[in-house]
């Protein structure tokens, strides 16, 4: 009896039989006594709980094994078995609901089709959210690796920010981090927070632009100080996820709207003066053409939520010993983005593990000083710059030790530049925001200088850019030489070397600076300043105080040059032109206009190299319109309005343009193979082209190669061909079709600037 006992008890510890998969009466046997099970389970009979673990046991080694199992995703997964999939991740078996994650987790590894299958069906993607605040440790872990796995492919993605799932995660970790009573087990649960971490930052930092325009508000201020606090206090995790940290930060925050904003009319107002018409005389008298000095400009606008106040608060007491503490010790990298670069996504991917990087010398920061020698050659005393740190110092510029170094720097005589601060202060943002409207460019770059008594920074110089000088702590002294009538630095050219600078002192302009002055200096203008030393420290306008100004360079990008207006004159009116009885529509044909018009692209260019009201800004988008604009040529100053201004250069191609040295400079670029030369045309790529006159400008030189190396056509056809398209553009340009290809294309840039600026912007804040 008692051996009878025993082998009974034995047969009831025998493990349930196991399922073997039979696609074809699945539907039959199968569904339905799992459904059975399931909700007898639920309800009065949890020993029903071991069969439906089994079955889903079993099938999750269908797909670990694929040795087990030649399947498709289709038998594998059929619609029965999808539909109970979201019960199970919900069942109050945490057993049943984790390994449930795990088999859902190990179908989307399967295939593509499988991973789509899942990640295409809502219900089952918002069991996994659900299971993620299961208090039983194992059901909230497998739900964040199922997500994981989920998130490998790209379509996978796509579809878990279609269900908003990354709002779901981010509101998941801002509870746990505001309540220790709704989620008590994820509190103390590391390892758990960091998969819904993880699983976020894949969706956020896969996103494309689309993604962030549906978040709430509520939800994106809430995330994004709990983001940065991670990431600020990120310094024991892993390299790979404080660049992710960083990288989420930046994405959320580049199209939300700056802290700090001013608009253009109220800057025009500080810098020029109330009236409008002090804006327009500026730009009459003063604009690309001449230095002026606006003295007392803090008193323009008074109070204390005036601009200025709200700068020189920016930076607290300048004789405080943690002025640089507080200028360097909170800076991060900020990664140079190409100037044609529209594409902010393109940028952060390429610079996905540089973001929230420690900062750069040369590129972020630079300490620096001019030493006066003798030349070697002349005997004339010049400047020499100095660098206090080696180039090679590399990220090492943000620690203790390097605050005390660059004390010891500003003791001995040294400058400290830091530049991008429009990317590091929401102030000087807004202000550099308002000077690109103003101007009428895609945007304007800000430097802070910190000089010490008695010392020179830069040696003599000219930028590429006009610059306003913003005198905010301290006095320096200016000098400005004068520059060549027609000399306008495009950007990006090589500067010229001190020794080209030299000039009979005759005309120089001697400019002292103190709080509150606004400097202008045209590009192209040499110029050098120092802080003065003086015994009498005693007085509060002291010049050996240490000084401190803010440079807003007005970069005018090559698209946004006249000489660029007429390259989208010129684009646009190609585009316009349809095919008709001068131009037969097939392949030669238009092959041949693709490189005639090409043609009159590289002509309009080496006009612009020999008259220098090309390389002017053109003014089309600035704030107010300026219609008394002054265009220099050959030492004579004539006043335009904007359309006059653009017949004016019109008439200089029609007149000026030659083929036979086109030609020449097209048929020496590529039998030099010479890609660089015609590197400027890149830009054009961005603006809209049909197809059937599409140009690739991508790589123009493969177009000018097939014109050159095939002789299909004589010189002479050539000749007559190119003035008859000249000659068509010059007569048949519309004024008004550019202008409107190039404000759409001004705020394609200012677009991508002002999302780069924001990102910065709130890795710094």
């Amino acid at each position: 009896m008692a051996e009878s006992r025993r082998r009974k008890k034995v047969k009831l510890g025998f493990p349930p039989p196991r399922f073997c998969f039979d696609p074809s009466s699945f539907d039959k046997r199968a569904f339905p006594l799992m459904l059975a099970a399931a909700y007898s389970a639920e309800s009065k009979n949890p020993s029903k709980y071991s069969l439906l673990k089994s079955f889903i046991r079993d099938h999750l080694a269908l797909f670990t094994d694929p040795a087990r199992s030649p399947l498709s995703h289709t038998v594998l997964l059929p619609c029965s078995l999808l539909s109970l999939l979201p019960l199970f991740l919900t069942s109050s078996c945490s057993g049943l609901a984790a390994i449930t994650a795990e088999l859902i987790g190990a179908a989307s590894l399967y295939s593509l089709d499988a991973n789509f299958t899942i990640v295409s069906d809502e219900a089952i993607v918002n069991g996994l959210i659900t299971a993620l605040v299961s208090r039983i440790r194992r059901v909230a872990v497998a739900a964040c690796n199922t997500l994981l796995d989920l998130s490998v492919s790209s379509i996978g993605r796509e579809k878990l920010r279609e269900f908003s799932v990354i709002e779901k995660l981010l509101s998941l970790l801002c509870q746990v981090n505001e309540s220790s009573i709704s989620y008590p087990s994820l509190i103390h649960r590391e390892k758990t927070v960091e998969l819904v971490l993880d699983a976020a930052l894949i969706l956020i930092n896969t996103s494309d632009e689309g993604c962030f325009g549906t978040m709430p508000d509520e939800l994106s201020k809430k995330v994004l100080p709990l983001l940065k606090k991670l990431w600020k206090n990120s310094s024991n995790l892993e390299l790979r996820r404080r660049f992710d940290l960083a990288a989420a930060v930046f994405r959320l925050s580049m199209d939300h709207a700056l802290d700090v904003a001013w608009e253009a009319d109220e800057l025009s107002a500080v810098i020029f003066g109330d009236k409008k018409s002090s804006f327009q005389n500026f730009m009459a008298n003063y604009w690309e053409v001449s230095p002026l000095l606006m003295k007392g400009t803090w008193s323009k606008l008074g109070g204390k939520n005036s601009m200025f106040n709200s700068l020189s608060d920016c930076f607290g007491n300048m004789t405080d010993a943690n002025v640089l503490s507080s200028l360097v010790g909170k800076l991060v990298s900020c990664p140079p983005i190409t100037s044609d670069e529209l594409d902010i996504f393109a940028f952060i991917k390429e610079a996905n593990h540089l973001l929230g990087s420690q900062i750069c010398y040369g590129q972020d920061i630079r300490v620096l000083k001019t030493s006066k020698i003798a030349s070697d050659s002349t005997q004339e005393i010049v400047g020499e710059e100095v660098h206090f740190f080696d180039h090679t110092m590399g990220s090492e510029l943000v620690d203790e030790l390097c605050v005390r170094k660059l004390e010891e720097a500003l003791r001995d005589g040294y400058t400290i530049a830091l530049r991008g601060m429009e990317f590091r202060n929401n102030v000087i943002a807004a202000i550099s925001e308002g000077m690109s409207n103003l101007f009428g460019q895609p945007s304007a770059g800000a430097n802070i200088y910190l000089t010490p008594p008695g010392s020179q920074g830069l040696t003599k110089h000219y930028d590429d850019h006009c610059v306003f000088v913003w005198q905010i702590f301290g006095q320096k002294q200016w000098r400005i030489f004068p520059r060549a009538e027609a000399f306008l630095p495009r950007l990006y050219e090589p500067l010229l070397a001190e020794k080209s600078l030299r000039q009979d002192e005759a005309g120089c302009m001697d400019v002292l600076m103190r709080e509150g002055d606004i400097l202008y200096i045209p590009r192209g203008y040499p110029h050098e300043a120092h802080t003065i030393f003086n015994m009498d420290e005693s007085c509060e306008d002291s010049p050996s105080r240490f000084s401190m100004h803010l440079t807003l360079g007005i970069e005018v990008e090559p698209p946004f040059e006249w000489e660029g207006f007429t390259h989208i004159a010129l684009h646009c009116w190609n585009q316009k032109k349809k095919p008709g009885s001068a131009y037969p529509i097939d392949g030669e044909a238009v092959k041949l206009r693709c490189v005639l018009v090409n043609m009159l692209h590289v002509a309009v260019r080496s006009i612009a190299d020999k008259h220098s009201v090309l390389k002017r800004a053109c003014l089309v988008a600035a704030l107010p319109h300026s219609s008394n604009i002054k265009l220099n040529h050959n030492a004579h100053s004539l006043a335009f309005n904007l359309r006059s201004s653009f017949d004016y250069l019109i008439k200089i191609i029609n007149d000026f343009s030659q083929f036979s040295e086109t030609f020449a400079r097209i048929v020496t670029t590529v039998l030099e193979n010479n890609e660089d030369y015609l590197l400027w045309m890149r830009w054009l790529r961005h603006l809209p082209q049909e197809e059937d006159w599409k140009i690739d400008y991508n790589n123009p030189l493969e177009l000018f190669k097939d014109l050159v190396l095939s002789n299909r056509i004589g010189i002479e056809e050539l000749s007559l061909e190119f003035s008859q398209v000249k000659s068509d553009f010059c007569e048949s340009v519309v004024f008004e079709d550019a202008c409107d290809e190039f404000m759409v294309l001004l705020e394609k840039y200012r677009k991508t600037r002002k999302q780069y600026m924001k990102g910065m912007l709130s890795l710094h804040t």
